[in-house]
């Protein structure tokens, strides 16, 4: 198990400088049980253990030019990897865990695969096409030939499936957030309120009514309740575009980083900014909370992943 740091742990420090060398983070995720911290970068991916001062449990060398977007399956058995060649094609690749063996491939039309989504109860999966939203049946491996969701006006960036509701939100370069159902291809609401593309989603744990945050190039994150239609509040104080956000487990605090290279800790039930502190010299691509422990996971685009304590504190290597 992932003991709970007292202080933050660069994890380049831990693999004697193997990772200052590294390409850009391009995106992070800790496995279902917290046992992995999957780490995306060009071409590769690996799954490192926090708690060892080895090196990666697995590493691997991909087809992919770049890697935009990772998930795991409920199961615990597969990781699911999302990315391609800019303006030339995009795939999705099923890796066993922990090997990182692929198990499938699925070539998609001629651009990146931005995002992907595994549903809760794990039998598909969305990932973005464009402006669609397309699907595949997990267990039998068949992929729609038509879009599942089409309505964006622009390239989509992000979607995400609500935990315990049956829809999927979406954010595209239109500045769009788009909440969908399994039953129709139209939206079943629209909101318009960012001023610039929205980059990230992300759900909160145990809400009531489901609650999600997003953020992106406005500066601003953006609380909602999309199964009602409402935007709860906007949260400022940022100087920079939010490329990346994610709520600890208990649903209390959400973070956010981007290009400033600062990592903030909001009250997720107000706008107050509780503390922030500089995680990078550069810009924070990605982040991940652990799912039990809280501590949180940077990226940024020196190829340096970092481990924090919710408090921000850091020891120095």
């Amino acid at each position: 198990m992932i003991r709970h740091l007292s202080q933050p742990i660069l994890l380049a420090a831990f693999l004697t400088g193997w990772l200052q060398a590294a390409p850009p983070v391009t995106v992070l995720g800790w496995s279902p049980d917290g046992h992995f911290l999957a780490v995306g970068r060009p071409r590769s991916i690996e799954l490192l253990k926090p708690s060892s001062s080895h090196t990666p449990a697995s590493r691997t060398n991909l087809a992919l030019p770049k890697v935009c977007a990772l998930a795991f399956h409920p199961d615990g058995r597969h990781l699911w990897l999302a990315g391609g060649t800019p303006g030339e094609s995009g795939a999705l690749l099923e890796l066993n865990l922990p090997s990182l063996t692929q198990a499938r491939r699925f070539d998609v039309r001629a651009d990146l695969v931005e995002s992907i989504s595994i549903h809760p109860d794990g039998q598909s999966l969305a990932h973005t096409d464009g402006n669609s939203i397309r699907q595949i049946m997990l267990p039998v491996g068949i992929a729609s030939s038509v879009p599942f969701h089409s309505g964006h006006s622009g390239r989509i960036l992000a979607i995400a499936h609500a935990p315990g509701a049956p829809f999927l939100l979406s954010v595209a370069t239109d500045r769009s957030v788009k909440v969908w159902t399994d039953t129709t291809n139209a939206p079943v609401r629209s909101f318009g309120h960012h001023t610039e593309a929205p980059h990230a989603i992300a759900f909160q744990p145990g809400a009531t009514l489901p609650t999600c945050a997003t953020a992106g190039d406005d500066r601003t994150v953006r609380i909602w309740q999309p199964g009602i239609g409402r935007m709860v509040r906007i949260v400022r104080h940022h100087e920079g575009p939010i490329l990346t956000l994610g709520y600890t487990p208990d649903g209390r605090r959400l973070y956010t980083a981007g290009t400033e290279g600062i990592l903030r800790c909001l009250d997720a039930s107000s706008d107050e900014i509780l503390h922030s502190w500089a995680a990078s010299p550069d810009w924070i691509n990605a982040l991940a909370v652990h799912p039990v422990t809280g501590m949180i996971a940077t990226g940024d685009a020196r190829g340096e992943v970092r481990l924090w304590n919710p408090d921000g504190s850091r020891m120095t290597p």
